[in-house]
């Protein structure tokens, strides 16, 4: 990758700085995640540093994607925000900067738009992905560090979205991560008439999950969460379709003693289950075999608790094998959404590099 050079175009600088589940480990990705608050932290440490510049940082489980809008007299280098995202979570720059990837300009608005239609996701067709960039750009709008530019971008690029989901039956089928992990913990037990799932976890990672989880129809099923309440909350969602029960986080020694499945997608910054913890429960557990599926960045559970006897462990990346089977049968809804975002595109891109900013935001 190279510097940032300035150019003779009056037009803004659009550009992306990034890295994900095609060019980035697991261990990386999760040592790179922000949160919310550290997102909104960093925004305005970047605006400080650069007023001109818009920003917009995207956090999942797949990617870290730091999008800068700038003007051409002001361009930063690439070693600074390399450095910029690397120091926020004390990563070594260098070891950081061989799993990055730049897009710039019409390169920038594609890939964006990519993002936001879940083409460049693990599973193409998932539609988790449209909320998490609709909630970036909202968190950074909240703290001040977009404007015309940015909400032209990042507005058109969630209707370009919408309607390639709707156009194309991109989404058809079951093809969220939720529904993926939920088929590969059915697909190791014959039978979930006697089995207890526990969810870790009752956010809309865990909602979705348990909504695929009905169809199991497993004994009981047992939510816990820091937050009592939010999960007393979920539950009273399925409590009309299984035996369904809220559990403070507390007791999660004796709910991991009770489990055969396992979900988890909390928030928590360190691993929530170790191989110290389950190792010690396995007498109690009779070493019955349990299925664990983190799809946590930062992951849940210690990547050793997979080694155990009788722990079978798999992790967001695990997911896109488990997938891959489903992506010939949307070669044709992906080739046209394809075409529909290229034209979107290049429209954007060529109102933008016109510095017809204002006229394209009046008409979004």
């Amino acid at each position: 990758m190279r510097a940032f050079l300035p150019k003779s175009s009056p037009a803004p600088r659009l550009l992306v700085l990034g890295l994900n589940h095609k060019t980035a480990p697991l261990a990386l990705r999760e040592t790179l995640a922000f949160s919310d608050p550290q997102s909104a932290h960093a925004l305005s440490l970047l605006k400080a540093q650069f007023p001109p510049v818009e920003a917009v940082l995207l956090s999942t489980c797949n990617r870290v994607e730091l999008y800068l809008s700038l003007p051409q007299d002001a361009p930063i280098p690439l070693e600074v925000l390399t450095h910029f995202l690397a120091t926020a979570h004390h990563v070594d720059p260098r070891a950081l900067a061989p799993h990055l990837y730049l897009h710039e300009d019409r390169a920038m608005v594609d890939h964006l738009f990519a993002v936001t239609t879940s083409l460049d996701s693990i599973i193409v067709g998932e539609t988790q992905i449209l909320a998490q960039v609709k909630a970036a750009y909202q968190l950074a709008a909240a703290h001040g560090t977009i404007d015309k530019v940015f909400h032209a971008l990042f507005q058109r690029s969630l209707a370009a979205a919408k309607d390639a989901h709707e156009s194309t039956r991109l989404a058809a089928g079951r093809v969220s991560v939720a529904s993926v992990a939920v088929d590969l913990a059915g697909s190791i037990f014959d039978r979930f008439d006697d089995k207890t799932v526990l969810c870790l976890g009752a956010g809309k990672m865990a909602g979705l999950m348990l909504r695929h989880l009905v169809d199991l129809s497993p004994r009981r099923l047992v939510i816990a969460n820091r937050s009592l309440d939010n999960a007393q909350k979920l539950a009273a969602q399925f409590a009309t379709l299984l035996p369904t029960e809220a559990q403070p986080l507390e007791a999660l020694d004796e709910l991991l003693v009770q489990a055969d499945i396992l979900l988890t997608s909390t928030g928590a910054p360190e691993p929530l289950i170790t191989a110290a913890r389950m190792k010690a429960l396995q007498k109690k557990r009779r070493y019955r075999p349990a299925v664990i599926v983190d799809i946590a960045v930062p992951r849940d559970v210690e990547p050793a608790v997979g080694g155990l006897p009788n722990l079978y462990l798999y992790n967001v990346d695990d997911l896109q094998n488990r997938a891959a089977g489903t992506r010939a049968a949307r070669d044709v809804p992906v080739a046209a959404a394809r075409d529909r975002l290229d034209l979107d595109g290049e429209n954007l891109f060529r109102w933008l590099a016109a510095s017809d900013v204002g006229q394209l935001v009046q008409e979004l």
